[in-house]
């Protein structure tokens, strides 16, 4: 591989790895709304940037902004919300793992909607996954009630943004990838913005400390911006496997980085959480290389 593919994909796991802690610092002071508005606008607006200077347009075609619609939903007016509510209640190591049981809801979403068949490979994904959310969960659904709005709404957001995705991959879609994604948090973010200051109101604003707000500042312009890029970016002076292969760091990198940042430790638990959401996640790898 170029030299230039592993510097995309550091970049990517630490963009994406480190969106976890740093969202976590972020809603412990600024509303799930309020934090996730300012995300949808300054994202977008980079990246509709990005998109003028190497494309020459902002708008998509006509014909997709109907699907540019329900990914948006699925992948930015769900996901948004549900995965910082999720961190409010959970670990944020905890949390990201719960998020990358995607190999599950994939499989079944495929499976259910699509009639893919059950392959032994498939199988022992699902396999994989259940048991990882058993292990991760296991301790909190004894702790308290909170615990479990956390577990229920990271694994929610896991099947929402992996549904997101598939429709994503089956549309077809013509036109830059930084313009859709764009327009995908304009339209699936339009419900945030509008009710953020309706719900949260500005007080929290007075109160808000510096490291919030550069938590913030990140996770909208390295998390989203810098690991969008990155990733479409590898693609292209990669081969998928690679990139596949690659992309199972983002999981280690995310409980490391909220380990490091925020002090929390990783209890056996997470490290056989870990080892199996990264098994289920290889199992998707074999099978795209396989295809």
């Amino acid at each position: 591989m170029p030299g230039i593919a592993w510097v995309f994909l550091l970049l990517l796991a630490l963009a994406w790895g480190s969106t976890w802690p740093m969202m976590k610092t972020a809603v412990a002071e600024i509303p799930i709304l309020s934090f996730r508005a300012f995300a949808v606008l300054g994202g977008a607006t980079a990246l509709l940037t990005i998109a003028k200077l190497f494309f020459g347009r902002v708008l998509p075609l006509p014909g997709e902004w109907r699907m540019i619609a329900v990914v948006g939903f699925f992948n930015v007016t769900l996901w948004y919300c549900l995965s910082s509510l999720a961190v409010t209640y959970l670990p944020a190591g905890r949390a990201a793992l719960l998020a990358f049981t995607t190999p599950l809801w994939a499989m079944m979403i495929e499976g259910a909607l699509y009639r893919s068949p059950l392959t032994a490979r498939r199988g022992a994904g699902i396999l994989l996954a259940l048991t990882a959310i058993a292990v991760l969960s296991y301790e909190d659904l004894f702790v308290a009630g909170a615990s479990i709005v956390g577990i229920a709404a990271i694994l929610a957001a896991s099947f929402s943004q992996t549904f997101g995705s598939i429709q994503q991959q089956r549309a077809g879609f013509q036109s830059p990838v930084y313009i859709l994604i764009a327009w995908q948090m304009l339209v699936g973010g339009a419900p945030i913005v509008l009710s953020a200051p309706l719900i949260d109101g500005f007080a929290w604003i007075e109160t808000v400390s510096m490291a919030a707000v550069l938590s913030s500042l990140w996770v909208t312009f390295f998390s989203i911006c810098v690991g969008v890029v990155s990733w479409y970016s590898l693609l292209r002076v990669a081969s998928m496997g690679f990139a596949a292969v690659g992309s199972l760091v983002v999981p280690f990198s995310a409980v490391s980085l909220s380990a490091f940042l925020l002090g929390e430790t990783l209890t056996v638990s997470d490290s056989i959480g870990l080892v199996l959401i990264t098994a289920a996640i290889a199992t998707t790898v074999q099978r795209r290389k396989s295809a």
